[in-house]
């Protein structure tokens, strides 16, 4: 019976898994078909001579009009201004001949009659691009095919434009048409590119439905579909697109520079780079839609390359980013060693970060207790993550570290740490103190941990001053101290920045007296912890310490005084902005006005912000706002949901108390990120500037721990499979419609 059911279940699996494909292949397919049908054969224009104010009609011979082309131009076509004279053609055909100056015929296009209006333009497309090799001289022969009734004219100047004469049979005509060269060609490169992302998107859906119905182990469907849905990212986020791109190119850039023994940078401190990727530095996003597209395509397929020797200037300057920048650096050197070209090495850079990211997501899915491995699995399917992956941004790497160091948080709330739980709780602890400045407070997750699972084999080890610790306390410290030490090496100089209108001694005289507050707190509940009474009137006490001291100090921060003066209040720069930003003193001295601009700030935002968590807007939302369907937004929310509510019979992940400091951690984190964003927006505005909802996706799994330890609302059978798979195709669904939306973008006029 086993047998046959298992039998049946890997039938069934492989039978659906087969049908999810083919539903994924059949919708690339219409979304080709309907990219085709708005943004397919869609010509470029420029214009080449806009001075006409005479009608020559077209002679028995035919016209010749010179184009002269610099060595690489491509030429997709011309457009044309005719003259019927007032009459409607029913038939005939004008013929337009590219040939060279031997007569020579290098392409031709043609046009019916019925498609030629009086004193309109009328463009004519060849069937394939002419790119010159060398500078030259090529010559449009307009002839007419089909003989008609009646005059055909085309709209000239009254005198030749230098360089572009214009003769019938040898004869110089004294002028030049109306004429634009059709510069780019969307053709068919719609259904093209969405036939490529097919397999990869079909196959994604195959590996999630197998899987799910198989019931392998999650941390697998989190490698498998994850390396596919990121592989597609890779794909649909256009180059450079990606947040804040570009200004990571620039850093894993210079790293691999480094890596590879090279000088980075010149005098001026600008970064050195190949002369074939120059072009491509700089400090704006990439451009989006089907055309850049199509440009990335062809220069896959077509660029050179060129030696790894850092020969040109960019305009991009160094030191923009140091730390979890490796495997992009990694990627660039690899590529860059083989002379590959610049989108080449983009793509590559882009893989090597994804792998990355997905080996901590595994890692950490498959150390997370059985209760939350679900949630957690959810989480790293998300577009957002993996949007974040698939791109050179070192957010993928932080979200990584942070979801392994919560997870083996959380697994040994529940079991004794051996020696390699030890080290990688230190080490996973010291690596996300410095990852990125407002996730420091996630390192206090060690205290989530019993202190009698990370005993060694003696219980107490003799310390200062003849104190006794136990000894799993020496973990948490090394932890909290590797991880104190190295986020302040790594932001000191914002953190004196943004404390830069504060006494620096009163800021090292508080935060000395906050650590010596902290051990001693510490060492007081040590020593009362084991009597019931005494513990009570220790937390009685510790709480009226912290109001108090709250309220003190929010009193003395908002009367020290020393703010700006009127004059000061009102410099601006010359787009408005005023040239001061909210620093911690300024915050301090104004918290009414700095409260009004949070709470203008929520609706406003709130929806984007959630949105970013999610990964439903795509690329940088300030530049590019590609937001998908919301009702994928709903499908995410109501998936993760599904994984994060409680099942009937089980332990819920934390305590009473540990849920207390969960969401401390929480506020501490948030509240962090947004003194940071206030730190750049001036204090002109009337809402937040530049705070994105990405910033608080590595704390998205301890909100849905909160959620699970509810009982209001619980579940007969675990349904983390399922909320993986629904995330899964929320996901491939949303690489769909962003893909659509980034072909089919067309700038604001």
């Amino acid at each position: 019976m086993k047998k046959q059911l298992s039998l049946r279940r890997v039938v069934g699996s492989i039978a659906a898994a087969v049908l999810a494909a083919a539903a994924v292949w059949l919708l690339c397919r219409w979304v080709g078909y309907d990219l085709q049908l708005r943004v397919g054969n869609q010509p470029v224009y420029e214009i080449v001579n806009d001075d006409y104010t005479r009608v020559i009609d077209l002679p028995e011979e035919g016209f010749d009009q010179a184009i002269p082309l610099q060595a690489g131009e491509s030429l997709y076509g011309v457009r044309l201004r005719f003259s019927t004279h007032g009459q409607l053609y029913r038939a005939g055909m004008v013929m337009v001949d590219l040939c060279d100056a031997t007569g020579h015929e290098l392409r031709q296009a043609a046009g019916n009659y019925a498609n030629v209006f009086d004193d309109n333009f009328t463009g004519f497309s060849f069937g394939a691009p002419y790119t010159a090799e060398q500078a030259e001289t090529v010559y449009l022969h307009i002839y007419n095919a089909v003989e008609w009734e009646g005059p055909l004219g085309l709209w000239a100047s009254e005198t030749a434009v230098k360089d572009l004469p214009l003769t019938a049979d040898g004869k110089s005509q004294n002028a030049t048409l109306a004429l634009q060269y059709m510069t780019d060609y969307s053709g068919s490169w719609p259904t093209q590119l969405a036939n490529e992302l097919a397999p990869l998107l079909a196959g994604g859906a195959f590996a999630a439905v197998l899987l799910a119905g198989l019931q392998l182990p999650l941390a697998v469907t989190v490698a498998v579909a994850g390396l596919l849905c990121g592989l597609a990212f890779v794909r649909v986020t256009p180059a450079l697109v990606a947040p804040d791109e570009y200004t990571h190119l620039a850093a894993a850039y210079e790293l691999a520079s480094r890596l590879g023994g090279e000088q980075p940078t010149d005098a001026d401190g600008n970064l050195l780079v190949r002369e074939c990727d120059a072009p491509y530095f700089g400090t704006r996003t990439g451009e989006i839609g089907i055309l850049a597209y199509k440009a990335e395509a062809l220069a896959i397929e077509q660029e050179p390359g060129g030696p790894d020797e850092l020969t040109a200037a960019s305009a991009a300057k160094a030191g923009q980013g140091s730390g979890n920048y490796l495997p992009q650096a990694l990627g660039l050197r690899l590529a860059r060693s083989s002379g590959a070209g610049f989108y080449v090495m983009l793509r590559q850079a882009r893989i090597f970060n994804l792998v990355f990211y997905l080996m901590l997501a595994v890692l950490a899915v498959a150390l997370a207790p059985a209760g939350v491995r679900g949630l957690l699995a959810c989480v790293a399917l998300l577009p957002m993550p993996l949007q974040l992956a698939a791109s050179l941004s070192p957010d993928a790497s932080v979200l990584g570290m942070v979801f392994c160091y919560m997870a083996l948080c959380l697994r040994l709330r529940r079991k004794r740490a051996v020696w390699w739980e030890k080290i990688l709780l230190i080490a996973l602890g010291g690596a996300v103190g410095p990852a990125k400045a407002i996730y420091l407070p996630v390192v206090l997750l060690c205290f989530l941990i019993p202190v009698e699972n990370l005993m060694g084999s003696t219980e107490f080890v003799k310390g200062p001053f003849g104190a006794r610790v136990r000894s799993g306390r020496l973990i948490q410290a090394a932890a909290l101290i590797l991880a104190g030490c190295l986020w302040i090496s790594a932001n000191l100089g914002e953190l004196v920045y943004a404390a830069r209108d504060i006494s620096l001694a009163v800021l090292v005289v508080g935060v000395a007296a906050l650590a010596a507050a902290v051990g001693l707190v510490l060492w007081l509940y040590d020593k009362v912890h084991t009597d019931p009474k005494k513990l009570c009137l220790f937390r009685c006490g510790l709480g009226c310490t912290v109001v108090l001291a709250v309220g003190g100090g929010v009193f003395a921060l908002s009367h020290m005084g020393g703010g700006l003066e009127p004059d000061q209040l009102l410099m601006t720069n010359p787009n408005g902005d005023s040239i001061w930003t909210f620093s911690l003193g300024y915050i301090c001295r104004n918290l009414p006005a700095t409260t009004k601009l949070l709470l203008r700030t929520i609706p406003e935002q709130g929806a984007l912000w959630l949105q970013g968590i999610l990964g439903t807007t795509l690329g940088e939302p300030i530049v590019y706002r590609i937001d998908v369907s919301w009702l994928l937004g709903v499908g995410l929310v109501l998936a993760l949901l599904a994984a994060a509510l409680p099942v009937q019979g089980t332990d819920a992940p934390l305590g009473r108390r540990t849920k207390i400091g969960v969401v401390g951690i929480i506020l501490c984190v948030v509240a962090s990120s947004l003194v940071v964003a206030l730190n750049w927006t001036p204090i002109n505005y009337q809402t937040l500037f530049g705070l994105q909802g990405r910033y608080w996706l590595p704390i998205l799994p301890l909100v849905l721990v909160l959620c699970k330890c509810g009982r209001n609302i619980t579940l007969r059978h675990d349904t983390s499979r399922g909320a993986a798979l629904a995330v899964t195709a929320c996901t491939l669904l949303t690489l769909l419609q962003g893909f659509g939306l980034y072909a089919s973008w067309q700038p604001v006029s």
